[in-house]
């Protein structure tokens, strides 16, 4: 196989799908939070208003990730793959794994998932790589199933 090089953006769909299980106790805990500070604030006093400060200052990051699903177009991500790593580079940082290292490629909802040893998952619009590609990187995952049977 030929090394190669793929660059790509994520849709928002397909953006969510990979950035949001991280944040999900966050958000779970703001939407209790708010709705605990709203009641309060209207059956007891609208000074309780003031909390709703509160996850805004516990969770910044919630709502940064929130503003960039919403307004923000995704970043492009290059993939280059050789003989022996596969380099990934997204939002200007750059990270080198092993292709021996993969153990899962699978295919859901217009996306390929390729899961890492070192805890990367990465995800790849279908129609951005070739079947012959995806070949290639299934080719490791296979061997890794093998050396574990």
């Amino acid at each position: 196989m030929q090394p190669f090089h793929l660059t790509f953006t994520l849709s928002r769909r397909q953006r969510l799908g990979v950035e949001l299980m991280p944040w999900l106790p966050a958000a779970a805990a703001t939407v209790g939070f708010g709705v605990g500070a709203v009641y309060l604030a209207n059956t007891v006093s609208v000074w309780f208003l003031l909390l709703l400060a509160g996850p805004l200052l516990a969770y910044p990051g919630l709502f940064r990730f929130a503003y960039e699903i919403a307004f923000c177009a995704g970043p492009p991500v290059e993939l280059v793959v050789d003989e022996s790593t596969l380099e990934v580079t997204a939002f200007g940082e750059r990270r080198k794994l092993a292709l021996g290292g993969i153990f899962q490629v699978y295919k859901s909802e217009g996306v390929w998932t390729v899961l890492h040893l070192e805890g990367a998952v990465l995800t790849i619009p279908v129609e951005a790589i070739s079947d012959e590609q995806i070949g290639y990187l299934k080719s490791f995952a296979r061997r890794a199933a093998a050396e574990r049977a």
